[in-house]
């Protein structure tokens, strides 16, 4: 009996796996340790070493990008202050970024863990707060949620999100680029693709890309989330990497065994329109997805860097034990060429199963970048890219679980092949040349008139006729 009291002890004060940490949600603390995380990130990128800066450089950095007070303390026990953005240095190093801040009305500590990803909280482990909130069962009453979204300036980047019907949750989401891609490329791409558990949505954050750099017409998108009730993650594991400057990466996110994969995402990744100039003279760049798909019981992400700069990239799994898994997969594929759009579509899912989540790849090839991955009316899903610096074959990937589908799917896109977008200047060329060839043909029409009267008013030549 003492051993056994023992070892249940142990096993209830055991440190959590990182799959099994309770997210922070996305509430104060987690905005500004996001916020210094982008700030550090992009004095890594910006480093001759593609290092994270040592932990009092990254205090000074934060203290004057931020305006806020801003500490180096030991370790994660060590925690100064209520409100006060925390750097671990012992948790630091060149691959490696760890910020803590001590909020909320119990005290817990935020963390922020670069090789983690999302800020959990420290010392919460077992099931995730959602699973216990949303309950585990049967996967039912799937429904959808839609949100429409504009942007119109150039490498401007945005957190878009969508939110599930009360008491539902998130399974997989999409976006859909409402304006197709111009001949160039010009349109709106993806940094980051992730279902948001807490706040009970989906997460994109775009970019507008467009390599004219002359005025940007303002560009449409649709946010997806496919939700249903029963199915949620009691795992959803992070693996992060960096991919270096005009380098590739890989990571992939695992399920912990015992679990079975049901849907997956990326973050992180922090491109602007290759070869434009920017500020200094300098060509940023930065990196781009080339892969988001389910490889075997686990979440495969790749992107490559171009340009001046690299930047980190994050796979997401999630995983849960449920009924409905594991998922079967349909799928297609469709050449991309050199400067030009294509879309790969899937086919429906088999008979008594439902689409609930969608991935795609490039097949190992960096010449094309990733434009839309969505859900469409015909319950397919549609993935779409662009030949920006090569031709690349483009698989689309659909995930179907054992479920009744009860989709609506009204609110989603067709599938529109992706067309070459006339400018708004081309638009007022072609007016100009239709009112020129009205004005044109009104002025033969009204020569031709005044021809025929003078022609009717003109004496008749040659000699008289008789009478």
């Amino acid at each position: 009996m003492p051993l056994l009291l023992a070892l249940i002890v142990v096993a209830l004060w055991a440190q959590p796996t990182r799959a099994q940490l309770l997210q922070g949600g996305y509430d104060d603390a987690t905005r500004q340790l996001e916020e210094g995380f982008k700030i550090v990130a992009s004095e890594r990128i910006g480093s001759d070493t593609e290092c994270y800066p040592p932990p009092d450089e990254i205090a000074a950095v934060l203290r004057r990008e931020m305006g806020v007070e801003v500490v180096v303390t030991s370790s994660l026990d060590s925690v100064q202050g209520f409100g006060l953005v925390n750097v671990v240095s012992e948790e630091n190093e060149c691959n490696r970024l760890v910020l803590a801040i001590r909020a909320g009305a119990k005290g817990r500590v935020f963390v922020l863990d670069s090789d983690y990803g999302p800020v959990y909280v420290q010392g919460d482990q077992g099931l995730s707060e959602e699973s216990l909130a949303a309950g585990i069962g049967p996967l039912t009453d799937l429904t959808t949620a839609t949100s429409p979204f504009r942007m119109t300036k150039l490498d401007e980047t945005r957190r878009l999100e969508v939110h599930c019907p009360g008491g539902t949750s998130p399974l997989g989401g999409g976006w859909f680029n409402a304006k197709p891609l111009g001949s160039d490329g010009a349109g709106l791409y993806p940094h980051s693709y992730e279902r948001l558990g807490v706040q009970g949505g989906f997460h994109i954050t775009s970019t507008y890309i467009d390599p004219s750099t002359g005025r940007t017409p303002t560009r449409r998108g649709l946010v997806q989330v496919i939700c249903g009730r029963g199915l949620v993650p009691t795992e959803s594991p992070h693996e992060t990497t960096f991919v270096r400057r005009q380098g590739t990466g890989t990571v992939t996110a695992r399920c912990p065994e015992g679990t079975q994969l049901f849907s997956g995402g990326f973050q992180r990744t922090n491109f602007t329109t290759p070869g434009v100039v920017g500020y200094g003279g300098i060509k940023y760049g930065g990196n781009y997805i080339t892969e988001s798909r389910a490889v075997r019981n686990g979440w495969r992400v790749s992107a490559g860097a171009v340009d001046q700069d690299g930047g980190e990239l994050t796979a997401i799994a999630y995983c849960a034990e449920d009924r409905s898994l594991p998922l079967k997969v349909v799928s297609d594929s469709a050449p991309v060429d050199e400067g030009e759009a294509a879309t790969a579509t899937t086919p429906r899912c088999p008979h008594g199963r439902a689409l609930i989540a969608g991935g795609f790849s490039f097949g190992g090839s960096h010449d094309a970048l990733f434009a839309s991955g969505y859900f469409t009316r015909a319950g397919t899903w549609s993935a779409t890219g662009y030949g920006w610096f090569g031709s690349a074959e483009l698989t689309a990937y659909g995930y179907c679980a054992k479920a009744r589908d009860t989709v609506d799917r009204s609110d989603f896109p067709k599938e529109p092949p992706p067309a070459e977008e006339p400018s708004d200047n081309d638009g007022e060329s072609n007016a100009v040349i239709y009112v020129g060839l009205g004005l044109l043909g009104l002025a033969l029409l009204a020569f031709l008139g005044r021809w025929q009267v003078v022609r009717r008013r003109r004496p008749a030549s040659g000699p008289a006729r008789r009478s």
